[in-house]
């Protein structure tokens, strides 16, 4: 009796000490996001992953390199592990813009467009110049039916990165029907802009080329002919003739001369 009750008793305790230690590694468990638990051992890209993870815990990690262990992520497969850590690097950069842009592919390709658009639009509002986010948004527009809108995200984003424009850079121009129209207006907008006569409105340079257009004394003028002169002055008001004051003595005027007589003329002798 006495071993059986002893082996009763350090089988319960075994079993109390298997499940105190389940629990715990349960328990221990229970915080770590579930990609960890998925993460290859063997994996290069997976350890590479887990230490950026194991750094982030220990707050070793810079709001660029969360954006880097996000993008990691969602290339893994787990796209909301990635926004979160976008948003925990937002949390510590609020004016990093990359991260809402990353944040914004990540919802497009879940299908989250609302999110996506809002996202987007906050990465332009830290940075309008971005290239990428334009033709993003722009995609977005015209996936939605918006036709000007994602006209007008296109035009920017080949404004601002015209490399977007190449098939080998940006693959995702194939997939838009708006973006060739787009493309040929902004091509139609540079060769507009570089036949401009702008060389004529550099500072000083108006005036060297009005001078050059001014009216000039010709050589010679004031050697013109009178009837040259004329044609070539302007033509004036007649003149207006002025009344002559009446002379104290009136001046008879002269007698007209008698016509000739019909006889025939005698020959005239000094």
């Amino acid at each position: 009796m006495g071993c059986v009750s002893m082996k009763a008793r350090i089988g319960s305790l075994c079993g109390v000490v298997v499940a105190i230690v389940l629990f715990s590694v349960f328990f221990a468990g229970a915080d770590e996001p579930m990609f960890v638990r998925w993460l290859v051992m063997d994996d290069p890209g997976d350890q590479t992953i887990r230490d950026y993870w194991e750094r982030s815990e220990r707050e070793e990690l810079d709001p660029a390199a969360l954006v880097d262990l996000g993008t990691m992520l969602f290339y893994r497969g787990y796209p909301k592990d990635a926004v979160r850590q976008f948003r925990r690097a937002l949390d510590l950069d609020p004016d990093l813009y990359e991260a809402w842009f990353r944040i914004g592919l990540v919802e497009h390709s879940e299908g989250d467009l609302d999110d996506a658009r809002q996202a987007y639009k906050r990465c332009l509002k830290k940075l309008t110049g971005h290239g990428w986010c334009n033709f993003y948004l722009g995609l977005l527009e015209e996936q939605l039916g918006h036709s000007s809108n994602a006209l007008y995200y296109y035009r920017r984003a080949l404004k601002f990165a015209p490399e977007l424009a190449n098939p080998k850079v940006n693959p995702e121009i194939m997939t838009s029907n708006l973006m060739l129209g787009a493309e040929l207006q902004d091509r139609d907008r540079r060769r507009f802009k570089d036949s401009l006569p702008m060389p004529y409105l550099e500072p000083g340079q108006v005036d060297r080329v009005r001078r050059q257009y001014e009216a000039t004394p010709t050589p010679g003028a004031e050697e013109m002919p009178e009837a040259a002169a004329m044609e070539a002055s302007p033509p004036s008001e007649p003149a207006r003739v002025q009344p002559q004051p009446t002379p104290a003595h009136p001046v008879r005027p002269p007698r007209p001369a008698m016509p000739p007589r019909a006889t025939t003329p005698t020959p005239f002798t000094g």
